[in-house]
């Protein structure tokens, strides 16, 4: 009974936040404009100090590296398989990126942090960082098909100025150098954690919140919306279990390192998916993929919230 109370106050804020956004979208307590404004606050502020934080005091060695590794392997099999279905199987413009990249940014992180704490999200954020580069390819090359045509200078540009890749470089060189620790000491260094720890603690309620406030499934498109959730679901799992097998191979490996590998093969693709589409069976079909794999990594997160309390 004691273990019930412990993983149901884990669960219930994620859950009322949720309804709470599911609730807004329905009573029109906010517009989508609102919500964009809040999920850019914590994307452009709010998680690059989580990552900062977390990042400045990481202990990041083989396994981290290592995990890496597997992750990227992954997310280039997940790009040219993407691309592949969509000439084959699935005629859909933006399904690549439903295969490329992950939701570590809206979900994942907010999530981890959740059941590990702030100090150990750099697990997940140096995931999210080696798919990124992909992430930003992907964008680039399906907006270059509706139209647009960026050029490498500026799909490079995207990539570097990200804000999570600049803070967690600059977090990293402070860690690696020394500096940081020196920082700690003459005091300095814990004025700047407060600060940037006090945005961070705005990040999962938020991001959580916009989840349910965007979640949607369109009825008249659940054949292909299952049928590529499934599918998603299914090679993510099994590539998950091949990662797994991989870390075991790597000396000292940690368990949360294990957990953070897991979570992100679990995750929904990124949300971004449904605004490249070019048609509206595009934008229901991603969305209702989004929607049905959010529903599922939640799932799986109570069963990881049940193993790790």
């Amino acid at each position: 009974m004691d273990q019930f109370f412990v993983i149901a106050k884990i669960i219930a804020p994620i859950v009322m936040a949720i309804g709470l956004g599911i609730l807004a979208r329905r009573k029109n307590m906010m517009t989508p404009e609102e919500v964009r404004g809040l999920q850019q606050f914590a994307i452009q502020f709010a998680l690059p100090c989580v990552i900062f934080n977390a990042c400045l005091s990481a202990n990041i060695g083989t396994e981290s590296l290592g995990s890496m590794g597997l992750i990227l392997i992954l997310v280039v099999a997940g790009t040219l398989g993407g691309f592949y279905a969509r000439k084959k199987i699935f005629p859909y413009h933006n399904l690549p990126l439903l295969f490329s990249t992950q939701e570590t940014g809206l979900l994942g992180i907010p999530l981890f942090m959740v059941l590990f704490g702030a100090d150990q999200v750099y697990h997940m954020g140096v995931l999210d960082l080696t798919q990124a580069v992909f992430f930003y390819i992907t964008v680039a090359l399906l907006s270059s098909q509706t139209g647009e045509s960026p050029s490498v200078l500026a799909i490079f540009k995207k990539v570097i100025t990200s804000p999570l890749l600049i803070v967690c470089a600059i977090a990293l060189t402070l860690n690696f150098s020394g500096i940081g620790a020196w920082l700690m000491e003459i005091g300095i260094g814990s004025i700047l954690t407060e600060c940037t720890g006090f945005f961070a603690q705005t990040v999962s309620v938020m991001m959580i919140f916009s989840v349910g406030y965007n979640f949607s499934l369109s009825k008249e498109n659940s054949g292909p919306i299952f049928r590529i959730s499934a599918v998603h679901f299914l090679l993510y799992g099994i590539a998950g279990l091949l990662i797994q097998l991989g870390l075991f191979l790597l000396p000292n490996v940690s368990a949360v390192t294990r957990w953070a590998v897991l979570m992100y093969t679990t995750l929904p693709p990124s949300y971004v998916a449904p605004s490249l589409g070019r048609t509206e069976q595009d934008f229901a079909v991603s969305s209702g993929v989004c929607s049905v794999l959010t529903v599922a990594s939640l799932l799986v997160f109570c069963i990881i919230a049940v193993f790790t309390t």
